[in-house]
């Protein structure tokens, strides 16, 4: 059975909440509540892991082995499917093709600077 995970991205904190912490998503949203947390942006797990084991979410940036330095790309869910995106050119590699050669190097919040050169 696929393993359901969430991140919240508090954006007032800019802090990460993940919902492995909690025994259930309600728990998990609850929390979110609790804390006073009105303001968030969630990523979904990919249930896949990059090539040092680290878990792949939405929103991460991938740099993959088999492309030039700095071709680093976006984890996005797009056609039923999660793909590394490549926002220049609209071009996604599906996931699960890249994930056991390539590792994750920041997120989209964190790092957004990461992206000025793309892949492919």
């Amino acid at each position: 059975m696929r393993e359901i995970k969430f991140r919240a991205r508090d954006k007032v904190r800019e802090e990460f909440i993940y919902s492995n912490q909690f025994p259930s998503m309600w728990q998990f949203f609850k929390e979110l509540e609790n804390r006073g947390i009105r303001h968030w942006e969630t990523d979904l797990f990919t249930t896949l892991p990059d090539k040092n084991r680290v878990e792949i979410y939405e929103g991460d940036i991938l740099r993959n082995d088999n492309y030039p330095e700095g071709s680093d790309c976006q984890v996005i869910f797009y056609n039923a499917m999660f793909v590394a995106w490549d926002d220049d050119n609209g071009i996604g590699e599906h996931l699960e093709e890249l994930n056991q050669v390539s590792e994750v190097i920041g997120n989209i919040y964190e790092n957004p600077e990461l992206l000025e050169k793309k892949c492919y």
